[in-house]
């Protein structure tokens, strides 16, 4: 999500072989565009994002193809990995203990640590340079990441696996990869984990573009690009002049200004704290869900979470005053966007 276009890209692609084009050519297209001009209007605000979410699923979907093409390379890849750069932690775990300026890699040890499960993190070495590329090009992207079935997880920027992540942990079981799988993604397309849930990697509350890596019927892993919610803050609400915030469709609170906050009298945002390691699906406090607000106006916009954006604007008689919301949905991410305007 948040990924740039930029039209006159078209001259600066390069020909590169036919396994990386699609990749090349959709980061290239999201990479260097201005932000979008900021507007208090919902529709305006919901049409930005609506285009910045479909480009990186483009990507994501680009990142996945790629993954594919490297276990039909395996022959190629292995014989020209340095294996003396990963080794066995205490707790079973398989991992690359430096930082070489590339990625992490870690195998939890959920499953069976056998010869043919490493060599995925031999042969996903060259992803390296495309997760790098992926941050470094779309600055709204804090992480990219592959994770198979065997609870391996590549993830850029690097980090101290052993440190942040739970010991033996199941990565299938997590929304960001079973939301990928053939029973809750039959398309085999990228999709958006569009509810914000805590990083087990550390970098808070998150939303997720992730895609599914099939070799024919057998779902191999899956590859995401990671987003803070501090990202859509600053992106799309950080110089509206009016209250502004933005919901996922079962009415948690995604992002909004200080204001809106206000208005709705839910809780201040705040920083995920890592007291501990992330064990499973961690989502927002009922606090933050507006079909669960005390206030029987406020649960009114709960009502346009899933209806057009073409109806007239909701009215709202608060404490703190009258006011008008305009709400817009987000296609393809399935977000509400709501501005508020004091009568």
């Amino acid at each position: 999500m948040f990924l740039y276009m930029n039209r006159l890209s078209s001259l600066c692609i390069k020909t590169v072989r036919s396994t990386h084009r699609a990749l090349a050519v959709s980061l290239l297209l999201t990479a260097c565009s201005p932000a979008p001009k900021n507007s208090a209007d919902a529709t305006i605000i919901a049409d930005q994002i609506a285009q910045d979410s479909a480009l990186a699923l483009q990507s994501v979907e680009a990142l996945a193809t790629y993954t594919l093409d490297l276990y039909t390379r395996k022959a190629e890849i292995l014989p020209s990995v340095d294996k003396s750069r990963y080794t066995t932690a205490p707790d079973g775990a398989f991992y690359k203990p430096v930082n070489d300026g590339g990625a992490a890699l870690w195998i939890s040890g959920a499953v069976p640590i056998t010869e043919p499960v490493q060599e995925v993190a031999y042969l996903t070495e060259p992803m390296d340079a495309e997760l790098k590329r992926i941050c470094k090009e779309t600055p709204s992207v804090v992480q990219a990441y592959y994770n198979d079935r065997n609870s391996l997880n590549r993830i850029y920027p690097w980090m101290d696996v052993l440190t942040q992540y739970e010991p033996k942990m199941d990565i299938p079981k997590f929304n960001f990869y079973y939301l990928a799988d053939a029973e809750h993604n039959p398309s085999r397309k990228g999709v958006w984990v569009d509810e914000p849930y805590v990083d087990p990697a550390g970098r808070g509350w998150m939303i997720s573009a992730i895609a599914p890596v099939y070799s024919g019927t057998e779902l191999l892993g899956v590859v995401g690009l990671d987003v803070t919610l501090d990202t859509i803050s600053e992106r799309y609400m950080e110089h509206s002049k009016k209250p502004v915030a933005v919901f996922a469709r079962t009415g948690v609170l995604v992002a909004a200004t200080e204001d809106a906050i206000a208005i709705m009298e839910m809780p201040r945002i705040k920083e995920h704290r890592y007291l501990e390691t992330v064990k499973k699906d961690t989502y927002k406090a009922d606090d933050y869900n507006v079909t669960k607000s005390p206030n029987r106006a406020i649960r009114q916009i709960s009502e346009r979470l899933t209806t057009a954006h073409s109806q007239s604007p909701l009215s709202l008689d608060l404490a703190s005053g009258k006011y008008h919301a305009s709400t817009s949905i987000v296609p393809g991410i399935n977000f509400t966007v709501v501005v508020f305007e004091k009568l």
